[in-house]
């Protein structure tokens, strides 16, 4: 499957807050709080990181490939990526297949996410190491009418991904740039406030 992912996240202070907005306003939960293993690869020189590329391996309640690749019209308001995603039966031969054709895995990313439908957006709650969000997927105006809704602020929204932020995590913290697994930010106080996030 094909499409252009048109998406941007919040930082959430108080995702049951958030949960109960959401259902108020009357958006459906899809999905229920679920765990994910996020598998990123790239070529051995790391030439999908310097072009805004991903080549991801993720299990959840199914197990899918996905590539994402900057689309040719940018909106800097907007995180707008074409997306190709497959469903696979079987982790661990995908897994295989991706390394034998030359990826290396680059990083292993946990999360847990809620997943919920209003009108023809997606919206997501999404807890990682370092943080919790919201993530909404839709046309611009979608979104901007779903944010205005939900009585957030606009321009506070980013547009960075989660390896970004990550990223960003790290440079202010001085951190090494590990796995962004529970257990390695298990003893980690992080101020997400205090990172250059965009």
């Amino acid at each position: 499957m094909r499409h252009e992912e048109i998406e941007v996240k919040f930082l959430i202070a108080d995702l049951p807050a958030m949960r109960q907005r959401l259902l108020a306003l009357g958006a459906t939960c899809s999905t229920p709080r679920t765990y994910e293993e996020n598998l990123l690869f790239d070529t051995p020189d790391a030439q999908f990181r310097q072009q805004g590329r991903l080549l991801r391996l993720r299990r959840d309640r199914r197990n899918r490939i996905t590539y994402k690749e900057p689309t040719t019209h940018n909106d800097p308001d907007f995180k707008i990526m074409q997306e190709y995603e497959i469903e696979v039966s079987d982790f661990a031969q995908a897994h295989a297949i991706l390394a034998k054709l030359g990826f290396v895995q680059v990083l292993r990313f946990e999360k847990y996410r809620e997943t919920f439908t209003y009108q023809d957006a997606e919206i997501v709650l999404d807890e990682v190491p370092f943080g919790t969000f919201m993530e909404i997927e839709a046309s611009q105006e979608s979104i901007r009418a779903l944010v205005t809704a939900l009585g957030l602020d606009f321009a506070t929204r980013l547009v960075s991904s989660y390896v970004d932020i990550f990223d960003a995590v790290c440079t202010t913290y001085s951190l090494p740039a590990t796995d962004i697994t529970f257990a390695a930010f298990r003893s980690r106080d992080i101020d997400l406030h205090t990172c250059q996030l965009h």
